[in-house]
């Protein structure tokens, strides 16, 4: 699914900062979307058709036609309760207007990357797009990967590895909370030390299982049966 995002703001440096920041942190999701930027509000409402974006960054404070008119289009005129409404803007007074239209949060200027990546988390988490993302966490930041990009998590002591096609990063976990996020999305839990991705299994034997790069990773004697029964069953479903 491609994400549609607008962006509605009239000082051009919030206007460029907000198109990099949501570019830096899809492009980082490896997430396909698109992206428009309207300088006013009646530019938008010109062409706005219902279900057109996803998400829109909203300056309350636009001249002529304001945050607040262009809300009433996207909702009464239009009937839009698709898009998701992130209003932006330098005066907090206006928060409690702005309920009736159900935005999905309210950014104080001036915005930094962490307020962007908050709202661009829930809207990924309000269409679903979430469940095909593996989560975690460093002190106090969080990432998202997904899924398709992963080859196999592998852990030693509390640290567990994130080994991705692009390479390798490190958190501390374990490896059941890993699989609390991957179980049931075609990843299997070979070896207290080992969750793979099927879609990279090249070989899978008795005793190991070899993944794309050539790479042997162990099945623990305990799990060899329900694992060899789970890789079949993924088959059937179309891995």
């Amino acid at each position: 699914m491609k994400l549609k995002i607008a962006i509605c703001e009239d000082e051009y440096n919030t206007q460029f900062l907000l198109e990099d920041f949501v570019q830096e942190i899809l492009n980082g999701y490896n997430i396909e979307y698109e992206t428009e930027v309207y300088s006013n509000g009646e530019e938008f409402c010109s062409g706005f058709q219902k279900n057109d974006f996803d998400l829109i960054f909203l300056d309350i404070a636009l001249k002529e036609m304001n945050g607040i008119e262009v809300s009433k289009f996207i909702r009464e005129t239009k009937g839009d309760e698709g898009i998701q409404i992130a209003y932006v803007s330098g005066n907090t007074s206006y928060a409690l207007d702005l309920f009736e239209f159900r935005p999905i949060n309210f950014l104080i200027k001036p915005v930094g990357l962490d307020d962007i990546k908050k709202v661009i988390d829930k809207l990924l988490l309000l269409t679903n797009q979430y469940e095909e993302l593996f989560r975690y966490k460093k002190g106090t930041s969080s990432y998202l990967v997904p899924l398709r990009d992963i080859l196999y998590f592998s852990s030693k002591g509390r640290k567990v590895t994130i080994h991705k096609m692009d390479g390798e990063d490190e958190f501390y976990g374990t490896m059941d909370h890993v699989y609390s996020q991957v179980e049931k999305k075609r990843f299997l839990f070979v070896h207290k030390s080992y969750i793979i991705n099927c879609l990279y299994i090249k070989l899978l034997e008795y005793s190991q299982i070899t993944l794309t790069g050539n790479i042997k990773i162990p099945i623990s004697q305990a799990r060899r049966q329900a694992i060899r029964k789970e890789f079949l069953s993924f088959k059937k479903e179309g891995l």
